[in-house]
């Protein structure tokens, strides 16, 4: 390695995020039948976080809390649909004192603070270089890169997305032009137009998110057969009774509860093009990664890969994610910086709030304020474990309130505030707390599909207090601390100043 290369002058960052990606839909993350030689190479010369999970669902919220470094119970965009708080720092406006320009390609799933129904933007900060996302408006500049091809667009842009006629799952456009190509080339021309200055690029791909359809060879390079079978009970009846919050989950009237799409049959085929999607991903990543090379920019360039959110994929009676369920948070992270040396793998519980922190650390930037995540440089030298790190458990948080139709309100008659889950998940216990239902706890070592709920047996009372106090101090360490340490100043004696003092912050 170089001394250019060992202490860059120059800092970028190239961040990847999948939606709906879970961390087994990697092969370097343990999967067999995974293809992702490109993803697993950087996982190879990089550091792979084995336990790194999403503090919240589903995409918006999960955005947010990537992108600001708090957790969802601080942010409160608990949909996609909620509107933005444009006050609150984030990743962008932390970089932009030290030089570096935020760029996205894709999406961030920000709703604009003031707009009517679903107005899209970006997080204050950032420049929005190619828009592209699962709606008319952000599927516009895909379809025109298509029309310009000559290929046919539909006249409703979200029908491209539909299935070749008499195919169940191939896609309607070739592998060379479809979204995930789209976006990957967006990213490459983001790179190439910014050689004279530093830069931050988002760059977010739709896939492994549904619609499950594929350009060849991606939507068959996967053998359903070679799936496995979704961890869940006998029914969905049966998975509804045991607890009142799954009754309602199992039972939603949605596409992630059809009971067409949850036979055995379906999963193992729905799964097998979302490997293919993953697949297809994984290519592009290694375009990018190649381009970067070929531009000059690996040897200052930090790159990290990671996802919004998982998908249980048809386990236990779901599709899709929410709740409070393992693979709808877990998610693959990838760091390789060019200035550290690689750890193979970091096995301390890591959440996506640490993103963030992690990106500023090594760009050299100021902190974020307030922020409930953590660097994870210390770590990615440190191939023995013996840096200390702060936590020991996981917390993730879902709110399923439904502000327009009160749907959960009514079935579980709950007020919109008793609408919400919290989760800690330690190196046994998996305790989930709802604030006016009875929680649930599963032992990891013994039940890792989460079938055999704890909670009301007499022997684990003291287990239920225990996590419940942990968890309660996790959330009062991580209040919105935006005003709390704030006081106004007295006034200056008259004529030594202005009439009176902005509060000043006491630290």
């Amino acid at each position: 390695m170089t001394d250019r290369a060992a202490t860059p002058q120059r800092r970028n960052v190239l961040l990847i995020v999948a939606d709906q990606l879970r961390a087994d839909a990697l092969g370097c993350y343990g999967t067999p039948h995974a293809r992702t030689p490109h993803l697993d190479a950087l996982a190879a010369r990089g550091t792979r976080f084995e336990r790194h999970y999403s503090v919240t669902a589903p995409c918006g919220p999960a955005r947010a809390s990537l992108l600001t470094g708090v957790y969802q119970s601080v942010h409160r965009v608990v949909s996609n649909r909620t509107r933005s708080d444009d006050t609150r720092p984030n990743l962008a406006t932390a970089l932009a004192p030290a030089g570096i320009a935020s760029h996205v390609v894709g999406y961030t799933d920000t709703v604009a603070e003031g707009a009517s129904g679903d107005a899209e933007t970006v997080p204050r900060g950032f420049n929005w270089h190619t828009r592209f996302n699962l709606n008319r408006a952000g599927l516009r500049s895909w379809l025109d890169q298509l029309a310009s091809h000559g290929h046919l667009v539909p006249d409703d842009p979200m029908d491209v997305l539909l299935p070749a006629p008499g195919s169940r799952n191939l896609a309607r456009y070739p592998a060379e032009l479809s979204d995930t190509a789209f976006v990957a080339d967006r990213t490459i021309a983001c790179m190439a137009g910014l050689q004279d200055q530093p830069w931050l690029i988002l760059a977010t791909f739709l896939r492994p998110h549904p619609p499950w359809v594929a350009p060849f060879p991606y939507d068959r390079l996967h053998d359903p057969a070679d799936m496995a079978a979704p961890l869940r009970a006998a029914s969905p009846a049966e998975e509804g009774r045991r607890h009142p919050f799954l009754r309602h989950w199992v039972g939603r009237d949605v596409p992630d509860t059809a009971p067409a799409d949850l036979t055995a049959e379906a999963i193992a085929a729905h799964r097998a093009t979302y490997f293919g999607l993953v697949s297809e991903v994984d290519h592009h990543v290694g375009r990018i990664l190649a381009a970067l090379e070929n531009l000059g920019r690996a040897h200052d360039t930090l790159v990290v890969v990671t996802a919004d959110h998982g998908d249980t994929l048809g386990d236990h009676w779901s599709l899709g994610t929410g709740g409070f369920r393992d693979t709808a948070y877990r998610v693959p992270l990838i760091v390789a910086a060019p200035d550290r040396r690689a750890a193979a793998t970091v096995t301390a519980p890591t959440e996506s709030v640490d993103v963030a922190p992690t990106v500023l650390d090594w760009a050299r930037a100021p902190a974020l304020p307030w922020s409930s995540g953590h660097s994870l440089l210390p770590l990615l030298s440190d191939p023995a474990g013996r840096t200390p790190w702060p936590r020991s458990e996981i917390v993730h948080e879902f709110d399923f309130r439904d502000p327009v139709d009160h749907i959960p309100e009514r079935m579980m008659s709950l007020s919109p505030q008793e609408c919400n889950l919290a989760v800690l998940r330690g190196p046994r216990f998996t305790y989930v707390h709802f604030p006016a239902q009875r929680p649930l706890l599963f032992d990891q070592l013994t039940d890792p599909g989460e079938s055999r709920n704890l909670a009301e047996l007499p022997q684990y009372g003291q287990v239920l207090a225990d996590c419940a106090r942990r968890l309660l101090d996790r959330r009062m360490r991580h209040v919105d601390q935006a005003r709390a340490d704030l006081v106004a100043t007295a006034a200056p004696a008259a004529g030594n100043g202005p009439a009176s003092s902005p509060p000043r912050r006491v630290t």
